[in-house]
């Protein structure tokens, strides 16, 4: 079924600009009509068109090029804002709304000298009006007048100590619209140290200053940034939010230049105004680490993790932005304790961060190899039997079923090559196996040698007493057995380098192998040379 056809009237501004975009095509040089398709396109909001149609006018008066002026503003580009309306001023010197926006502009740009030159000239221009709205103008530009000497000497006061409340109010809000961080605060600045008992003009002046630090922080100016606001701390009138972030930036201005204790101080601080941010505890706590000081700082990472909820601000296009942040700083700091080898910390910040997130398999593995290093075998089957759950078909898992065999001797490491050897030939063209089972083989060959040396020991020992006692107090009888006993096992040993051998790709390590078999050999036929 078909809706009927529309019988909405067509948009009266729509209408307009399609009936001015066909006189300007027909009329292209006449002003007028230019000016009136430049008026509708401002009024649908397409700033490009509207620019374009009054730079078609080829002789632009005054009020042209402040209406460009305008658009610049809009944009923010106040570089070109300044130019057009310089340019309208030397058409029209007689224009107070010219004169002030350029003023305002100037200001914004910082160009202070050039501005108090320009603002006698346009109190000049209302110095003919009589009305009470001229009036308060003409106050108003010798306030800004007085203010922008204040910049240009900070050691000078002028006297603005008569302002009224509204004139107060208004000197504020202007100098908050110039929206350049910097001009407001030396604006701002300025004023208060003139008028420092005004709560508005004292917030305002903080917050600004606090809007630069931040500013200062991103840029990775640390000490500028902490001598902008390092005075502020023993300033009255802050808001709670506003001590907050000053405290905060200050902890962080001094935590990156290495003051710890100094931070610590500033975020504890911070803490006692809002004991539960997160974010505060969260910076605490790698104070405290960074300090050397772990116990202090789990407590914080702790509070930390127990606060995070929802009010946390998280970016709209990440996914759980606050559990992928919690488990990440909880993965941190697993593999922190684990490089101490404090292996029963990082068990319980990785234990946590699986809690987060249970599928995660690199995480699991983690958690597996810990468990095997704090000697917890159960808790690491338990584990492995988890991984294999999730990848059912991982060839390297079985590898991993070997990592809990516990050597203690020749029997245990030529189960474990064994068993090496038989996965490798499953799992023939797998990489990560043969890697796998490379480095376990590089693992054992030092206890090889660990084991070699043992042996050779009782060897020296057995060999020392033959040197020094005489023959008649050696039981040879005795002897020839423990020489027996350390020919099998040295046997066993060099058996078990035969196996290694093939087992490694590493030239290194097959030299390794190599020398360890000759010096078998050469202990067998010491015990031999005795033993016979």
């Amino acid at each position: 079924m078909k809706s009927p056809p529309s019988t909405r009237p067509p948009d009266s501004l729509t209408q307009a600009v399609t009936f001015l975009e066909q006189a300007a095509s027909i009329f292209g040089q006449d002003s007028a009509v230019l000016y009136l398709l430049f008026q509708a396109y401002k009024r649908q909001g397409k700033r490009n068109e509207a620019r374009a149609t009054l730079r078609r006018i080829r002789q632009p008066d005054a009020n042209v090029l402040l209406q460009l002026a305008l658009l610049s503003l809009q944009e923010n580009q106040l570089v070109q804002a300044e130019s057009e309306l310089a340019r309208a001023w030397d058409i029209d010197p007689t224009c107070y709304e010219i004169a002030y926006n350029l003023i305002l502009t100037r200001l914004t740009l910082g160009k202070y000298e050039e501005t108090l030159a320009l603002l006698p000239q346009a109190e000049q221009l209302l110095s003919t009006r009589t009305d009470p709205k001229a009036t308060q103008e003409r106050r108003f530009l010798l306030q800004l007048q007085q203010l922008v000497r204040c910049c240009l000497q900070p050691s000078r006061v002028e006297l603005l100590g008569d302002l009224l409340p509204e004139e107060e109010k208004r000197l504020v809000e202007v100098i908050h619209s110039l929206g350049q961080v910097d001009t407001v605060l030396n604006l701002l600045r300025a004023l208060h140290q003139v008028r420092p008992r005004s709560r508005l003009i004292r917030e305002r002046y903080l917050k600004a200053a606090l809007v630069k630090g931040k500013e200062l922080v991103d840029r990775c100016q640390w000490t500028e940034a902490e001598l902008l606001l390092r005075p502020l701390i023993h300033e009255r009138g802050f808001s709670r939010e506003n001590r907050l972030a000053l405290l905060n930036l200050l902890g962080c201005c001094a935590c990156v230049t290495h003051d710890f204790e100094g931070a610590i101080s500033l975020f504890t601080q911070a803490i006692g105004l809002q004991p539960n941010e997160p974010l505060l505890h969260q910076n605490l706590a790698l104070c405290h680490e960074w300090n050397g000081s772990m116990q202090q700082a789990d407590l914080h990472w702790n509070r930390y993790f127990d606060l995070l909820n929802d009010k946390i601000p998280a970016p709209a296009d990440v996914a759980d932005y606050r559990g992928e942040i919690g488990y990440l700083a909880l993965e941190r700091l697993a593999n922190r304790y684990a490089e101490k080898e404090n292996w029963s910390a990082a068990i319980n910040y990785l234990q946590r961060a699986t809690q987060v997130r249970p599928n995660q398999v690199e995480a699991l593995e983690r958690l597996f190899h810990f468990y095997n290093q704090a000697k917890r075998p159960a808790d690491a089957r338990r584990t492995l039997e988890q991984l294999r759950r999730l990848r059912p078909s991982e060839p390297q898992y079985e590898l991993y079923e070997l990592d809990l065999i516990e050597v203690k001797g020749l029997g245990d490491i030529e189960r474990l090559l064994t068993e090496i050897d038989r996965i490798r030939q499953r799992y023939p063209n797998n990489s990560s196996v043969e890697e796998r089972a490379m480095n376990m083989v590089s693992n054992v060959i030092p206890l090889m040698g660990n084991l070699c040396d043992q042996l050779t020991d009782q060897l020296g020992k057995i060999l020392d007493q033959i040197r020094n006692l005489p023959n008649y107090q050696i039981n040879w009888s005795a002897v020839r057995e423990v020489m027996r006993d350390l020919i099998k096992e040295f046997q066993k040993l060099r058996r078990i380098t035969g196996k290694c051998l093939p087992l490694v790709n590493s030239e290194e390590h097959r030299r390794a192998i190599r020398d360890l078999a000759e010096h078998i050999d050469k202990k067998i036929e010491a015990c031999r040379s005795i033993g016979s």
